[in-house]
C-alpha cells in the first residue's frame, strides 16, 4: 500500500516529551513502513529522521506547539489573545491539506491521527482518496453528523468509544500498544505511588493526592499543568516531601519512575478512550488503579493487573491491598495484547480491508 499517515502538526514524532497519539503515529509509520508499504508521514518540525527509505517525511510547520507548560512559556505580547494556539494549529492543518492535494499522485490512502479531522474530509472526497480516521480522542454529536455525511471509515482504539454513537462506519478497533524493550520489568519497587498525565480536573489528581495522605503512601505526579485554576486546588498538598510534583519528564526518567512505583494511580473522570499510561506501567510489572470509566476494564484485568474502582473510597481499599497483585502477571497481560508488533499487525489488516 502507499498510505499518507497524519501525524501531529502539535508535537513532533515522536514527541520530546508527553504525547501518546505522537508515538503511536511512529509506530504506525516505522512498523507499516516495515511491512514493507509506502508511508508518507506528515508530522510536526523537528520530527525524528531516524527512518528507513520506505518513508517519505512532509515536516510542518516550524516546530512543537503544544510543548512546554504554562509556567514555562515566556510572555509574549504579541499573543493577545488565548486562541493563537489553536489558530495557529488550524495554519498548520491548512499546510498538511496543501501537501495532501499536491501529493495526490504519491498516495492511495489516507490514515489520519490529527485532532482537527474534521477539515479532511472534504478534501478527501474530492481527491477520491479513501480516509480512515484514528479516533484517539472520543466522538462528539457533531462529529458523528459529520462523519454519517461523509461515511467515513473510522478506527476506534477502544470499543468503548463507539457506545454512545454505534451506528457509524467502523472499521476496526486497534488498541495502542508499546515498545515492551523499551519497558524494562521490576519486580522489586519502592514504597510509592505514581501518576502521570497533564494537570487537569478531568485526570482528578486531586484524589490521587487525598488518597496517598490518607494511605501514608508518597506519591510523584508527573505532566505538564493543563488547568491552572485547577492546580491552585491541589497545590496545597504538594510538600515536595510526601506529595512530590516534578513537571514534565524525558523518557528516560519516565521509565525509572514506572518501574520502580509500588502502583499507579488513574482516578480519572472523563470516558477515558484508552490510557497509554497504564500499558507503559503495566509493562514495568507495575499494577494501575483505576476509576471505571471509558476504556478501563478493557486494558486492565480486574484483581489480577490492577483494579478497576468506581470512587475514592474504593481505591483506597486498593491501595492496601495493592501487593496482593502479581507484578509479572501485568507484564504478561501487555506482551499478549499491547505490543508494538500486534498494533502494526491489526493496522495493516484495516487498511487492506478498505
Amino acid at each position: 500500500m502507499r498510505i499518507a499517515i497524519l501525524g501531529s502538526v502539535a508535537l513532533s514524532v515522536p514527541p520530546p516529551l508527553a504525547g501518546g497519539t505522537e508515538w503511536i503515529a511512529y509506530y504506525q509509520a516505522r512498523g507499516l513502513s516495515e511491512k514493507g508499504h509506502e508511508i508518507i508521514l506528515f508530522a510536526a518540525k523537528g520530527t525524528s529522521k531516524n527512518f528507513n527509505s520506505n518513508i517519505k517525511l512532509i515536516e510542518i510547520g516550524k516546530g512543537d506547539i503544544v510543548a512546554g507548560s504554562a509556567q514555562e512559556k515566556k510572555f509574549d505580547p504579541t499573543l493577545t489573545e488565548g486562541s493563537r494556539e489553536l489558530r495557529l494549529e488550524m495554519v498548520y492543518l491548512s499546510e498538511v491539506v496543501q501537501e495532501l492535494i499536491d501529493l495526490k499522485d504519491s498516495y492511495d490512502i489516507i490514515l489520519n491521527n490529527m485532532r482537527g479531522e474534521a477539515v479532511f474530509l472534504p478534501i478527501a472526497k474530492m481527491l477520491n482518496k479513501p480516509f480512515v480516521n484514528v479516533m484517539h480522542l472520543n466522538i462528539f454529536e457533531e462529529l458523528s453528523e459529520l462523519f454519517q455525511n461523509f461515511k467515513t471509515s473510522i478506527i476506534t482504539i477502544s470499543n468503548a468509544q463507539r457506545k454512545v454513537f454505534p451506528n457509524l462506519s467502523y472499521l476496526a478497533t486497534v488498541y495502542n500498544g508499546v515498545d515492551i524493550s523499551q519497558f524494562p520489568y521490576n519486580d522489586k519497587p519502592q514504597d510509592y505511588l505514581l501518576m502521570v498525565g497533564s494537570i487537569g480536573r478531568h485526570k482528578n489528581q486531586g484524589d490521587a493526592v487525598r488518597a496517598a495522605k490518607e494511605t501514608g503512601k508518597k506519591l510523584v505526579l508527573v505532566g505538564k499543568i493543563r488547568d491552572n485554576d485547577y492546580f491552585e486546588e491541589i497545590k496545597k498538598y504538594i510538600d515536595g516531601e510526601q506529595i512530590k510534583w516534578i513537571g514534565e519528564v524525558d523518557f528516560e526518567t519516565k521509565i525509572k519512575l514506572y518501574k520502580n512505583a509500588q502502583a499507579f494511580l488513574f482516578p480519572v473522570l472523563w470516558e477515558e478512550p484508552f490510557g497509554l499510561v497504564m500499558i507503559e506501567a503495566m509493562s514495568c510489572g507495575t499494577p494501575v488503579i483505576a476509576y471505571n470509566r471509558g476504556a478501563i476494564s478493557e486494558v486492565l484485568i480486574n484483581n489480577k493487573t490492577g483494579y478497576v474502582v468506581e470512587n475514592y473510597s474504593q481505591m483506597i481499599e486498593a491501595i492496601r491491598e495493592i501487593d496482593r497483585l502479581k507484578r509479572q502477571d501485568c507484564r504478561k497481560h501487555v506482551e499478549e495484547n499491547f505490543t508494538i508488533k500486534k498494533m502494526v499487525d491489526d493496522y495493516e489488516k484495516a487498511l487492506l480491508s478498505i
